[in-house]
């Protein structure tokens, strides 16, 4: 049964089926791809597949983070989320509402012409003809609408050459709906090098549903590392929902950084003097 399920799986296994990894990396697949299983022999490791995977994933992002390894972080984040939802990050980031009929999700996955971050610039009509159904273009739109998405900006100044303030400034751009976001959403947000692999400064941004039409403004200082880098960049990304990520670049080509201070008292080149020139007694013993 293992071996026929290593055949349905959508990334190939190489390695034998009889082995531990390649077991939980099929059965990790199969329970994402939403496989059933044909017989009763693998009923009980799949359970432990759904009650364990996504929670370990989540430990590994804490672990990452913590540590300060930036792309395995959003890896580990994206593969916590892939088991929670049971969808594939290639897959469509509609999938993630349960009222999307598995028809449309694929003809909108065949669109991959399309990035998902032009899905909020077109209208019902477009959304209509894109997926051929156009009765499902106005519902459609609404839930493009409803996927959490915020716009970032940034203000920066540095303090002295090694620190860096920085003023970001978060705008949902989405319809709050508490019976499909909850009562908060949770967002991270990193500050991490040029080369996106170390994390410079993390934080955990919470928006509220009284909150959700609000522009909010959040102050943290960096380092600034030497050699000075070209660039950092800051990710927005979502606790809970694929695809949901706002990046913005922080250029330093034209940031002019405070001079070097010198010593606060320069060494002058004098001539000691003996302790009897101070005048007290005490002082020349």
């Amino acid at each position: 049964e293992l071996s026929k399920l290593a055949g349905r799986v959508p990334i190939p296994v190489k390695e034998n089926p009889a082995e531990p990894s390649a077991k939980v990396n099929i059965l990790l697949q199969a329970y994402i791809s939403r496989l059933k299983l044909e017989g009763f022999a693998l009923v009980a490791d799949m359970a432990f597949i759904k009650q364990s995977a996504a929670r370990i994933m989540r430990a590994l992002f804490e672990i990452a983070l913590r540590r300060g390894w930036s792309s395995l972080a959003k890896l580990c984040l994206d593969f916590s989320n892939m088991v929670s939802y049971r969808v594939w990050r290639s897959q469509s980031p509609l999938r993630q509402f349960a009222d999307v009929p598995e028809i449309v999700a694929r003809k909108l996955e065949r669109k991959s012409d399309i990035e998902w971050d032009r899905y909020s610039d077109l209208t019902a009509s477009d959304i209509g003809e894109l997926v051929g159904v156009p009765k499902l273009g106005r519902a459609l739109h609404k839930l493009v609408n409803q996927y959490p998405r915020l716009e970032v900006g940034a203000q920066i100044q540095p303090i002295t050459r090694s620190l860096l303030r920085v003023e970001v400034t978060l705008t949902p751009a989405f319809h709050y709906d508490v019976e499909v976001h909850g009562y908060q959403l949770l967002f991270h947000m990193i500050v991490e090098d040029v080369n996106g692999e170390n994390i410079l400064h993390h934080e955990l941004f919470s928006l509220r549903s009284r909150e959700s039409d609000q522009e909010h403004v959040l102050s943290f200082t960096v380092p600034i590392l030497e050699p000075l880098q070209p660039a950092y960049f800051i990710r927005v990304k979502s606790d809970r929902w694929l695809h949901s990520v706002s990046a913005l670049p922080i250029s330093f080509n034209t940031m002019i950084l405070p001079a070097k201070f010198p010593p606060p008292t320069e060494l002058l080149d004098l001539q000691p003097l003996l302790p009897q020139a101070l005048g007290e007694p005490a002082l020349s013993r």
